[in-house]
Order: structure tokens, then C-alpha cells, then sequence
């Protein structure tokens, strides 16, 4: 019976430390109000994007990976929000945290009619904006202030709820 009442408690204490993970997952991450680096991206369609010369918009840096689940389920809310934004100043840009799979990342994005700059994500991007798990989200303001980041998914609500107060 002692041993039966143990491992109940185990459980339980096992299903509270996975909720608590998960949770962890998917939250909003405080951010110091700290300028964004002035970092050169080479997008997979060859474009060059710098954050520093698109100060005057809201920018939308979104780390993500094709292994990643949450990533798949996110995508189309971004695409739809370039589309909805983009001519008020809004750009989403798409980190892929896959090093090295130019080719496949190019086959997700044609899959997803992804709408918006991909670049690949490199070690040093990713340690740049201190970026542990996909998705994570960070927003720039126009004045190339961090102002939000977000750990795992986000929808489309919340992400038109910030962006519309930030316009």
C-alpha cells in the first residue's frame, strides 16, 4: 500500500514538472528596452536586409525550424499578417534555425507560400537575440528598440493585438 501511495505521489509530481516545462514553452519573455543589434541578414532570395536601415518600421524577427511543430502551426498567421501589415510598415522576417538546409527551408516556404524574407539562422544570430527553443518570436519597434519577445507560438490575435499597438 506504502509503495502504491509513492508512486501516486511520483506521478503526480512527474505531471506537475511537465506542466510546468510547458508552460515555460510558450511565454512571454520580459525584454529590457534594449536597441537591436545592427545586424546584416543575406536572405535565401538573395536580398540583403539590415535591421538598422529598416528603423521606421516594426519588424517581426521570428526564429523557426522545419523539424519544429509549433513553427508549421504558426506560419500561416505570419504570412497573413505580412499580408495585412506590410503596407503599414510591418515587416515579418523568418530565421530558420536550420543551418545548412538552404534547399529544404526554400521547399517549406514554397509549401507554406511564405510571403516574407527567410534567412538562415546561424550560431551567432541565434546567440545574438539569445534564442534557446523555436518558435521564438522578438519585435522591433520603429525606433529599432526590442520591444517584445515571446517563447513558443503565438497567435494571431495576440500578434494583431501587438502590432496594432505599436502602429
Amino acid at each position: 500500500m506504502k509503495q502504491l501511495i509513492y508512486c501516486y505521489f511520483v506521478n503526480v509530481w512527474q505531471i506537475l514538472a511537465l506542466l510546468s516545462v510547458s508552460a515555460c514553452l510558450h511565454a512571454e519573455v520580459p525584454v529590457s528596452t534594449n536597441p537591436a543589434p545592427d545586424l546584416i541578414f543575406q536572405a535565401l532570395d538573395g536580398q540583403s536586409i539590415s535591421l538598422s536601415r529598416l528603423k521606421g518600421n516594426v519588424v517581426v524577427l521570428n526564429f523557426w525550424g522545419i523539424w519544429c511543430t509549433p513553427c508549421k502551426k504558426e506560419t500561416p498567421d505570419l504570412v497573413a499578417l505580412q499580408k495585412q501589415f506590410s503596407d503599414k510598415g510591418v515587416m515579418v522576417i523568418g530565421a530558420a534555425m536550420d543551418h545548412g538546409n538552404e534547399k529544404t527551408v526554400k521547399a517549406f516556404a514554397k509549401q507554406y507560400s511564405v510571403n516574407y524574407p527567410l534567412i538562415i539562422a546561424n550560431p551567432m544570430l541565434i546567440h545574438t537575440f539569445s534564442v534557446m527553443v523555436a518558435p521564438t518570436t522578438i519585435i522591433i519597434d520603429q525606433a529599432g528598440t526590442i520591444v517584445f519577445r515571446q517563447v513558443g507560438a503565438i497567435s494571431r490575435q495576440d500578434f494583431i493585438r501587438r502590432l496594432t499597438g505599436l502602429l
